[in-house]
């Protein structure tokens, strides 16, 4: 892996694998401690990763004690922020976030991080990646569809 600012995007690093390693634009690429982004560009040989801290990276998530889901949206900075969280939903910090898997790009239930910070209108989380001990990504080759049961295959068992 490579780490690079270039680009439209502020928070990416290129990754040293592409289209002839079978990486596709999406995919979502985790390390051994939790999500860190997707893919956002893939070359032959390499591909761009668009880390969950960039202000242009949005993620559906679900807060494991209470079960609300929320967005984590990057802002550029350390600490991500959670948005669109239902009216009434209480966090403390401490609460583990996980992605929960709407939209499709990344499974349910990969974690991502836990609240550090709770304030008026403001809601940050800390990730459970080491981003100065990065080394190796694992790129998910997750595809939603392949999950879901044909129902006449269904129906006929």
């Amino acid at each position: 892996m490579v780490g690079d600012s270039g680009g439209a995007f502020v928070r990416t690093l290129l990754v040293d694998s592409g289209a002839k390693d079978g990486v596709t634009k999406g995919q979502a690429v985790t390390t051994s401690q939790g999500v860190i982004g997707r893919i956002v560009e893939v070359g032959d040989t390499s591909s761009r990763l668009l880390l969950i801290t960039d202000l242009n990276s949005r993620i559906p998530v679900t807060i494991e004690p209470t079960r609300d889901r929320a967005v984590l949206a990057g802002d550029n900075s350390s600490e991500p922020r959670l948005i669109f969280l239902p009216a009434g939903a209480r966090l403390s910090p401490g609460d583990r976030i996980v992605t929960s898997g709407h939209g499709g790009m990344f499974p349910p239930g990969l974690p991502v991080g836990t609240v550090s910070q709770v304030s008026e209108g403001e809601i940050r989380v800390v990730p459970f990646v080491d981003w100065h001990r990065l080394e190796y990504v694992r790129i998910l080759d997750y595809d939603r569809d392949e999950l879901r049961l044909d129902p006449l295959v269904a129906a006929s068992e």
